[in-house]
């Protein structure tokens, strides 16, 4: 079941600039790690409430197989939202319950670990079965 929002994700040219503007404009402030580089992307998370906001920069072209498809949704889309966490309490049941509903479940394996104290299995569901955004689910561990 799903049970909260985890983040809103924006997808940004510069990630520097999207920090100081949502720094400056909405008076946020970034979790305590900054602008984090992972493969294929840069990114920030602004927490606010229960969720948070994330700024995303793709780091590779949109040919490359781990980040391409953020670089080709911003080439394709431009700068804006693009993604939605969905924190549930079951990824298995989840993701079964998705595919059997015809959603197409691009990736449902484990990885590392959210922030350095929350390890987390993550699923996506490609944006064709969401409506144009792509779905991120994420369960605590």
């Amino acid at each position: 079941m799903i049970t909260k929002i985890s983040f809103v994700g924006i997808v940004v040219s510069d990630i520097e600039e999207a920090q100081q503007l949502y720094m400056e404009a909405l008076g946020l402030e970034p979790w305590d790690k900054g602008v984090v580089e992972m493969p294929g992307v840069k990114a920030v998370m602004f927490p606010v409430g229960d969720c948070s906001i994330e700024l995303l920069q793709p780091t590779v072209g949109p040919e490359d197989p781990v980040g391409g498809g953020l670089a080709r949704w911003l080439d394709k889309q431009g700068e804006g939202f693009c993604r939605l966490g969905l924190w549930v309490d079951n990824m298995d049941e989840e993701v079964r319950r998705l595919k059997e509903s015809g959603a197409r479940v691009i990736d449902s394996g484990e990885y590392g670990t959210i922030g350095e104290e929350h390890g987390a299995r993550m699923a996506f569901i490609h944006p064709k079965s969401t409506l144009g955004v792509l779905i991120e689910l994420d369960q605590q561990m």
